[in-house]
Protein backbone atom coordinates (compact mmCIF):
# COMPACT_ATOMS: atom_id res chain seq x y z
CA UNK A 1 0.00 0.00 0.00
CA UNK A 2 0.89 3.43 -0.81
CA UNK A 3 0.10 6.39 1.52
CA UNK A 4 -1.12 9.74 0.34
CA UNK A 5 -1.18 12.51 3.59
CA UNK A 6 -3.25 15.76 2.76
CA UNK A 7 -2.58 18.77 4.44
CA UNK A 8 -4.41 22.26 4.84
CA UNK A 9 -7.79 22.58 2.93
CA UNK A 10 -7.10 19.18 0.67
CA UNK A 11 -7.24 17.52 4.68
CA UNK A 12 -10.20 19.39 5.61
CA UNK A 13 -12.05 18.35 1.85
CA UNK A 14 -10.70 14.58 2.43
CA UNK A 15 -9.43 13.73 5.11
CA UNK A 16 -5.79 13.11 6.66
CA UNK A 17 -5.04 10.10 4.64
CA UNK A 18 -5.79 7.54 2.89
CA UNK A 19 -3.55 4.39 1.61
CA UNK A 20 -3.96 2.38 -1.99
CA UNK A 21 -2.42 0.16 -4.37
CA UNK A 22 -0.32 1.64 -7.13
CA UNK A 23 2.64 1.43 -8.85
CA UNK A 24 3.01 5.08 -10.17
CA UNK A 25 1.68 8.48 -9.65
CA UNK A 26 -1.23 8.56 -11.60
CA UNK A 27 -2.32 5.59 -10.65
CA UNK A 28 -2.47 6.79 -6.95
CA UNK A 29 -3.99 9.50 -7.52
CA UNK A 30 -7.09 7.91 -9.53
CA UNK A 31 -7.19 4.92 -6.88
CA UNK A 32 -7.84 7.96 -4.36
CA UNK A 33 -10.24 9.58 -6.51
CA UNK A 34 -12.36 6.26 -6.72
CA UNK A 35 -12.30 6.84 -3.20
CA UNK A 36 -12.93 9.96 -2.27
CA UNK A 37 -14.99 11.23 -5.28
CA UNK A 38 -14.67 12.21 -8.91
CA UNK A 39 -13.86 15.68 -7.62
CA UNK A 40 -10.11 14.70 -6.09
CA UNK A 41 -8.29 14.34 -9.38
CA UNK A 42 -8.58 17.43 -10.51
CA UNK A 43 -7.37 18.90 -6.86
CA UNK A 44 -4.17 17.22 -8.82
CA UNK A 45 -4.38 17.19 -12.71
CA UNK A 46 -5.50 20.25 -15.01
CA UNK A 47 -8.04 20.11 -17.51
CA UNK A 48 -4.85 18.56 -19.93
CA UNK A 49 -3.81 15.65 -17.26
CA UNK A 50 -0.84 16.85 -16.28
CA UNK A 51 0.11 17.91 -13.04
CA UNK A 52 -1.13 20.71 -11.94
CA UNK A 53 1.97 23.66 -10.63
CA UNK A 54 -0.18 25.33 -7.70
CA UNK A 55 0.32 22.09 -6.13
CA UNK A 56 3.22 20.84 -4.15
CA UNK A 57 3.39 17.08 -3.96
CA UNK A 58 6.40 14.82 -1.86
CA UNK A 59 7.02 11.28 -2.86
CA UNK A 60 9.18 10.51 0.13
CA UNK A 61 10.36 13.92 1.42
CA UNK A 62 11.47 14.71 -2.19
CA UNK A 63 9.74 17.22 -4.07
CA UNK A 64 8.67 16.49 -7.70
CA UNK A 65 9.58 20.24 -8.92
CA UNK A 66 13.29 19.09 -7.81
CA UNK A 67 13.00 15.01 -9.50
CA UNK A 68 13.96 14.96 -13.07
CA UNK A 69 11.39 12.19 -13.40
CA UNK A 70 8.44 11.03 -11.38
CA UNK A 71 9.52 7.74 -9.81
CA UNK A 72 7.76 4.25 -9.87
CA UNK A 73 6.11 4.21 -6.01
CA UNK A 74 6.99 0.85 -4.12
CA UNK A 75 5.16 -0.63 -0.96
CA UNK A 76 5.25 2.19 2.10
CA UNK A 77 5.88 5.05 -0.39
CA UNK A 78 4.26 8.00 1.62
CA UNK A 79 3.00 10.68 -1.35
CA UNK A 80 2.10 14.41 0.37
CA UNK A 81 0.16 16.74 -1.15
CA UNK A 82 -0.09 20.61 -0.57
CA UNK A 83 -2.76 23.02 -1.97
CA UNK A 84 -1.47 26.77 -2.25
CA UNK A 85 -1.45 28.45 1.14
CA UNK A 86 -2.12 31.96 1.92
CA UNK A 87 -2.01 33.80 4.89
CA UNK A 88 -0.38 36.70 6.77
Amino acid sequence: MVVIELFATLREKYGKRIEVDANNLRDAIEEASKKLGKDFINEIYDKDGKLRDDRIILINGRNLKDLKEIPMLKRDDKIAIFPPIAGG
